[in-house]
């Protein structure tokens, strides 16, 4: 795919598949990573099934901040230029990395979400560059993404995917409105998943809403790793309820992501 096609199918449909961004040395580098991080879970992880569930959901973010492999993978990659050229920005910045893992057997979805109310920003150049460490389908946990939901007009209220999260502020916000039941609505929308290769990538907008089902393989694990970037239009806001991390920033609502150039350093600048 070129970057101008690029550009036209992620403002047309928000979502694009491009395969082969990782090579087969980054797939193993990448996958003893999240290996690494799921055997010693960081102090951000978490584990979305409950005691007791079957299977394992496992989360973690920021690792680039402490593993030079997940930092790599912003830094070395062609995935910031990649993000660049869909979201037409003159730069890209860092926002912050996520694993995501289903191993076979764990029944737990991903509930039907937009990323971008989840964070303390406004603007729409949010992009997610999603990479498959293994090969992925509608068996073990494939994405399913709404196309064009991105154009709707509204923030919905964030989702938890952890057993027990509805209690957390953010999800009973009411500055956000109640998500539409998409599975409900399946037929008239365009709803798309990607078949995907170890080292595929698939890059959408941060309002796109997507989700996924369980991982009812009985052998093959479902490794993944979100990349996120923002664009020249990005700016602070505050009073969001949002992860830790992001609140450690302690920016003043209108700054740009250039007011900390430490957490959020730019990647890719267009020449």
């Amino acid at each position: 795919m070129t970057p101008d096609s690029l550009a036209r199918t992620y403002a047309q449909d928000g979502v694009a598949q491009i395969e082969g961004v990782l090579d087969a040395a980054w797939i193993a580098r990448l996958a003893a990573a999240i290996d690494r991080a799921m055997a010693a879970p960081g102090r951000r992880a978490i584990e979305f099934t409950a005691p007791g569930e079957p299977g394992r959901f496992f989360g973690d973010m920021f690792m680039w901040r402490r593993d030079a492999d997940f930092r790599a993978a912003f830094f070395q990659t062609r995935c910031a230029e990649i993000a660049g050229n869909a979201m037409g920005a003159t730069k890209v910045h860092l926002f912050y990395d996520q694993i995501f893992a289903k191993e076979p057997g764990t029944p737990r979805r991903t509930p039907w979400h937009q990323d971008f109310p989840y964070w303390p920003a406004t603007g729409d150049m949010f992009c997610t560059v999603y990479l498959a460490i293994d090969e992925i389908d509608e068996h073990n946990g494939g994405v399913e993404y709404v196309a064009g939901s991105h154009r709707w007009g509204d923030d919905y209220r964030p989702q938890p995917f952890r057993a027990g999260g509805e209690d957390a502020v953010r999800y009973r916000n009411p500055d956000f409105a109640a998500a539409p039941d998409i599975d409900a609505m399946r037929e008239t929308l365009d709803i798309r998943r990607f078949d995907m290769k170890p080292g595929d990538a698939v890059v959408f907008h941060g309002k796109l809403v997507h989700g996924a089902g369980g991982n009812d393989s009985t052998g093959r694990r479902r490794r993944t790793l979100a990349l996120r970037f923002a664009g020249d239009d990005v700016r602070w806001r505050e009073g969001v309820p949002t992860f830790k991390a992001l609140n450690a920033a302690k920016m003043k609502t209108g700054e740009p992501l250039d007011a900390r150039p430490d957490l959020f350093p730019v990647l890719w600048r267009r020449a």
